[in-house]
């Protein structure tokens, strides 16, 4: 089934919009990818942490998901899923 560009902007909710209201629209969600303000809440960004300290996957996930546990969704799901990460990457150490 095909749409039209008006229809898909009325199912979205963005039939109101003019063109400017949708490229600030678009500027904004662009900004959610490159730039999340869950991981953006102190002075460094989540991303430039990780790359600086040359953190493996494990300890990346873990401090990716400790710095946004109170800024997006549920605090506590995101802390578990931080110590399920440490969790398996203490696994691997022991077993080295």
């Amino acid at each position: 089934m095909k749409i039209s560009k008006e229809q898909w902007r009325e199912m979205n909710g963005l039939a109101d919009l003019d063109q400017e209201d949708l490229r600030g629209l678009a500027r904004r969600e662009a900004n959610l990818v490159d730039h999340p303000v869950h991981y953006n809440q102190g002075k460094y960004e989540v991303i430039d942490v990780i790359e600086d300290w040359n953190l493996n996957f494990h300890c990346s996930n873990a401090i990716k998901y400790i710095s946004r546990h109170a800024h997006k969704g549920d605090a506590k799901r995101d802390i578990e899923k931080a110590i399920w990460y440490l969790q398996r990457y203490l696994e691997q150490l022991n077993n080295e």
